[in-house]
C-alpha cells in the first residue's frame, strides 16, 4: 500500500502578511464632550466587527416672546389683568452645516468615536469578504472576482492530518439576505450553503457525503478572520514511479478519449519527482517536466472507483503558458493531466492507467 506525505501548507510567520492586508482604525472615547487625539481608547482591525451610527445632529436654539396675561393686585386692593412678555427658548435638531471630524460607532469597545476620514477607507476595506476564516479544525477561504465584486471563489476545509473535508466552488454569486452574504453550490447529490455576518462564516451542506472524511465535514461555523494572509505551498512528496504501455489520449473531454501509443515507447511517469512536487513524464529520450505550482482541491467528479485522488497544478517547463493539474490516484496507480482552466466535460487530457489482464 502506497503511503504519501501529506503536502505541507507553509503559512508565512511574516506578519506583514497579515498586517498589509488589514488596516487599523484608532478609536477614541469623548471625555466632558472632548476627544483627546493623542490618547485612543485602543484600535480595531477589519477584522473586526464594527457598525456605523447615526451622527448627532446640531441642536440650534430659537428665542421668541410670547404675550401672557396675569392677574395682579393694584393699589386699591382690586386685581386687574396686565400683559407680560415672557422669553420662549426652543431647540431644532438640524443636519450638521459641515461633516464632522469624527463621527459614533459601535464596536468590541462599546460606542466610540472614529475619524469620518479614516471610518471611509476602513468601511472599503471592511466590505470586502475576501480573506481566510478559520475554526480551530478547519478554514474557509474567500476571493473575489477581480472583474465582478458579486462573484467569489471559495474554498472549504475542515479536519486534521490525512482527514480533511474539502471543496473549491468557483464563480459563486454573492446574494444579500437580511444584512448577510450568502452564497450557495450545488452538484449532484451535494449542496452547499455559505452565510457571511459580522466576519463569522457559517458553512451548511445538504447531501456531500463523498467529501466527508473520517467524521468531518465541510459544515459548521468559522468565526475568526484572519485576513488575506499569503501562503507559501511546499510539496515534501515520496517520489513513486509508475510504466504505461499505452494511454488514454482525449482531445476535448471524456467523450473524445481513444487508445494510443506513444510513438518514442513505453510512458514512464515519475511522482515527485526530486520529493518536492516535480512530476516527469519520458518516453524513450523525449521527457516532459512539470513543476509543482499550488495544490488543487479535487471535486467528486474527480474521484475515481471512490478514491480521492492527490492534485496539484503544474506547469510545463519547456513550454510557455502550458499549465497542466496532476491527479495522482496511489491505490489504484493511475494518473490524470487535464489542461488548466478549461471545463472539465470540454478539457484535453491525458489517462493512465495500468494494463488489465484482458487488454
Amino acid at each position: 500500500m502506497i503511503v504519501l506525505k501529506k503536502i505541507l501548507l507553509v503559512v508565512l510567520a511574516v506578519f506583514a502578511a497579515s498586517s498589509f492586508a488589514q488596516m487599523k482604525l484608532d478609536v477614541y472615547k469623548k471625555i466632558n464632550g472632548e476627544i483627546d487625539e493623542r490618547r485612543p481608547l485602543g484600535y480595531l482591525m477589519s477584522s473586526d466587527a464594527i457598525k456605523e451610527l447615526p451622527i448627532p445632529k446640531d441642536r440650534i436654539e430659537h428665542e421668541s416672546f410670547v404675550d401672557v396675561q396675569e392677574k395682579v393686585r393694584g393699589k386699591n386692593g382690586k386685581y386687574q389683568t396686565v400683559t407680560k412678555k415672557q422669553r420662549v427658548v426652543t431647540y431644532e435638531e438640524v443636519e450638521p452645516k459641515a461633516p464632522p471630524r469624527y463621527v459614533p460607532v459601535n464596536c468590541k469597545f462599546g460606542d466610540v468615536w472614529v475619524k469620518r476620514s479614516e471610518l471611509d477607507r476602513f468601511m472599503q476595506e471592511y466590505a470586502d469578504l475576501s480573506g481566510e476564516y478559520v475554526s480551530e479544525t478547519g478554514r474557509v477561504v474567500l476571493k473575489s472576482s477581480p472583474s465582478n465584486a458579486n462573484r467569489f471563489n471559495i474554498i472549504v476545509q475542515n479536519g486534521k492530518d490525512d482527514n480533511v473535508a474539502e471543496i473549491e466552488m468557483g464563480n459563486l454569486e454573492k446574494k444579500n439576505v437580511n444584512g448577510h452574504a450568502r452564497f450557495v453550490y450545488k452538484e449532484d447529490g451535494c449542496a452547499v450553503g455559505v452565510d457571511v455576518f459580522n466576519r463569522v462564516v457559517r458553512v451548511a451542506q445538504r447531501g456531500c457525503e463523498d467529501y466527508n472524511v473520517g467524521g468531518y465535514t465541510l459544515a459548521g461555523n468559522y468565526p475568526t478572520f484572519k485576513g488575506n494572509n499569503r501562503i507559501v505551498e511546499t510539496f515534501n512528496l515520496d517520489s513513486y514511479s509508475f510504466s504505461y504501455p499505452k494511454y488514454l489520449w482525449c482531445a476535448s473531454g471524456f467523450d473524445t478519449c481513444e487508445p494510443l501509443k506513444d510513438e518514442h515507447g513505453i510512458v514512464h511517469i515519475t511522482w515527485s519527482k526530486d520529493g518536492h512536487g516535480t512530476i516527469e513524464r519520458k518516453a524513450g529520450n523525449t521527457v516532459h517536466t512539470y513543476r509543482a505550482m499550488e495544490r488543487v482541491i479535487p471535486h467528486k467528479r474527480d474521484f475515481y472507483n471512490g478514491e480521492k485522488p492527490i492534485a496539484i497544478k503544474t506547469k510545463r517547463t519547456d513550454m510557455s503558458g502550458e499549465w497542466m493539474n496532476w491527479y495522482f490516484y496511489p491505490r489504484a496507480g493511475r494518473f490524470k493531466m487535464m489542461r488548466s482552466g478549461q471545463r472539465h466535460d470540454a478539457a484535453y487530457m491525458e489517462i493512465y492507467e495500468p494494463v488489465k489482464e484482458d487488454d
